[in-house]
């Protein structure tokens, strides 16, 4: 009696590539949903503060199950925290768009020139400087007021949260150690010092700034404010 062949269990290569190629687009789902839900964390911070973050506010918020939110997230902490770094890197590229301006314009001086700025060159430094500071704050404030509310929101928070205090710190020594490098080239005796007290003022008129309604800004007063800034850091 002959013996049946028995059919290969061994899956085909074409099947290995199908479930590959299926587990990917499951992980970039995965992926897009956890940041769908990140950023509905954010927006409840801004329409409620941090204490009105839980579980069921975001995935309403993200318009999701909440079993969603409890599955990429453990907790409210979890949550928050993530929200924070999520928060951190989208601030960082708003600044290196501001940043990169400014190194156009300073790639344009010679090494000599960094050494020993002239009077003539530090205020050609200062009025460039001044312009697009002033534009950033005013983009800022008409465009970005919800991450700015978030930043403040944050602030508060880290008062109490020895993690978001601890990410909160990492975020400012960032955006300090940008602008410490236009201190030293404007041959400051000490930059660190005066680049925080930079970011110390740029972030209280932000903070004021949004609690104008836009169509109400003073936008004359603003950019008064940032030229005296800069001033004092580039001219003095």
């Amino acid at each position: 009696m002959p013996v049946k062949a028995k059919k290969s269990t061994k899956p085909s290569p074409k099947s290995e590539a199908t479930k590959v190629r299926k587990s990917s687009e499951i992980s970039e789902k995965g992926k897009q949903r956890k940041k769908e839900i990140v950023e509905a964390t954010l927006q409840v911070i801004v329409q409620s503060g941090v204490q009105g973050v839980t579980h069921r506010a975001v995935a309403q918020e993200a318009g999701v199950q909440l079993r969603l939110t409890t599955y990429y997230f453990k907790d409210k902490e979890d949550l928050i925290n993530e929200a924070f770094i999520h928060f951190a890197e989208n601030g960082k590229s708003l600044m290196a768009n501001f940043l990169e301006l400014a190194n156009e314009h300073l790639e344009k001086l010679s090494a000599s020139e960094r050494k020993n700025l002239t009077k003539q060159s530090r205020q050609k430094i200062y009025e460039v400087f001044a312009e697009i500071a002033s534009d950033y704050l005013i983009h800022s404030l008409k465009h970005e007021r919800d991450h700015i509310a978030v930043q403040q929101a944050f602030l508060n928070e880290a008062i109490e949260n020895p993690l978001v205090r601890e990410l909160h710190k990492k975020h400012r020594a960032r955006l300090i150690e940008n602008v410490i490098e236009v201190c030293k080239i404007a041959n400051k005796t000490d930059p660190e010092i005066e680049a925080e007290i930079f970011v110390n003022a740029f972030e209280k008129m932000e903070h004021e700034g949004i609690c104008t309604p836009v169509n109400k800004l003073d936008k004359k007063k603003y950019r008064a404010m940032v030229h005296k800034l800069i001033w004092w850091m580039i001219m003095r």
